[in-house]
């Protein structure tokens, strides 16, 4: 794991989160609410949401573990209400703590209560002698990611992660590049989160014309990214006039290897 992650001009830092440790090692996520990570309709866009939940959610997993270390499995993330205010705030409990698995459930909150909610499942890493990761001992501390230099304007959140999304097939791909890196230099779990919620509503403006938004979004992580360009792709599972429940792949054409399938549904504005 690099010492310096993240690096700077990362989706961490672009969407400018920070987290909190108190003195018992409860752990929450601040973010400010941005006019380039809201959807159409002025919703937060999961994909952005889950950015916040993966970081804060990993992070306490880690706390809970170390020495040993913790990877995403799956995560799953639901949008309950349009936020309000300047910020948003990710709120970290432990579902379950084994020797396997850690299972934690994230509330996603703005001023006024419940935006969003959150499962996630990572695989517990132990410890290997002579692979020593770095202790995380942040009690009491406020750890923020912003950058000063950052970008400006801001750029469109699709083109800061340098998609390119095909206009008339379910088809997205990007280069593998450091804005996205996890500790391990794979994909970071939340801008995974981001390729599968623009996908589902990729598929749901191809097939109607209609702006959407995806509501609702189950990521199943089963390969760590190596090499890239990656490839995501869609097919639509089930229409109908509200809205499209997609799958979703995301594959490495550098390896060949599937990393994530998901399945997201997208409702019409």
């Amino acid at each position: 794991m690099a010492s310096d992650y993240p690096p700077t001009r990362h989706i961490l830092r672009h969407l400018r989160l920070s987290h909190a440790t108190d003195k018992d090692g409860n752990i929450s996520g601040t973010m400010p609410i941005l006019p380039d990570m809201l959807d159409a309709g002025g919703w937060l866009r999961l994909g952005v949401m889950a950015t916040l939940v993966d970081s804060v959610a990993g992070h306490h997993g880690v706390m809970q573990v170390q020495p040993d270390w913790v990877a995403t499995l799956q995560l799953g993330t639901v949008l309950t209400a349009q936020p309000s205010g300047d910020e948003v705030s990710a709120y970290c409990k432990p579902m379950r703590i084994g020797r396997n698995n850690v299972v934690t459930e994230t509330r996603i909150e703005d001023q006024n209560g419940l935006i969003g909610h959150s499962l996630c499942t990572f695989a517990r890493l132990p410890a290997r002698p002579g692979f020593e990761l770095p202790k995380i001992t942040t009690r009491n501390r406020v750890i923020d990611y912003a950058e000063e230099n950052e970008e400006s304007p801001r750029p469109n959140f699709d083109d800061y992660l340098r998609m390119n999304i095909n206009p008339d097939k379910p088809i997205i791909e990007l280069p593998h590049h450091s804005r996205i890196y996890n500790s391990f230099g794979s994909i970071q779990g939340g801008a995974v989160v981001v390729l599968v919620e623009r996908m589902a509503r990729h598929i749901a403006e191809l097939e109607d014309g209609r702006d959407a938004r995806c509501i609702t979004a189950d990521v199943h992580y089963l390969a760590q990214a190596k090499d890239g360009p990656f490839k995501v792709e869609g097919e639509a599972l089930r229409k109908d006039s509200v809205g499209i429940t997609s799958q979703v792949t995301i594959t490495d054409l550098g390896s060949g290897r599937l990393l994530d399938v998901a399945t997201a549904t997208a409702v019409y504005l």
